[in-house]
Order: C-alpha cells, then sequence, then structure tokens
C-alpha cells in the first residue's frame, strides 16, 4: 500500500473525546491498517463534506416569522 503524501497545510488539534469514541478509532485504525490520525483525519473530512454541502441537497433552514 502506498504511503500518503504529506499534509500540506497542517495544524495540531488537541481534542478531548470519549473514551468509546478513542477505542472505536483504534479499532478501525488497527482493521484498516492506518493510523489512528488518518482515520480522524477521514471522519472529519466526511463530517465536513457533509454538512458544507451545496444548498440544494441541504434541508431548509427554517425562517423565522416576522410579526
Amino acid at each position: 500500500m502506498a504511503r500518503a503524501k504529506k499534509l500540506v497545510s497542517p495544524v495540531t488539534l488537541f481534542a478531548a473525546i470519549e473514551r468509546e469514541q478513542h477505542e472505536a478509532l483504534r479499532r478501525l485504525a488497527f482493521e484498516y491498517r492506518r493510523s489512528l490520525a488518518d482515520v480522524t483525519r477521514d471522519a472529519l473530512a466526511e463530517y465536513i463534506s457533509r454538512h458544507l454541502a451545496p444548498r440544494e441537497t441541504r434541508r431548509p433552514v427554517r425562517q423565522a416569522s416576522s410579526r
């Protein structure tokens, strides 16, 4: 398996997560033979792509009614 390219503009992120989340990430990293950082970056990329999808594929935001 080819090694991934180095990050272009790396930023170190320190985040507290639940023990169960950490264990799940560790299991996935071990299963796919990838680093914990790689699995975390992929999870973040997926989350970001889903939440920053083009407006037409997102649920409409309810507007506050003006009275």
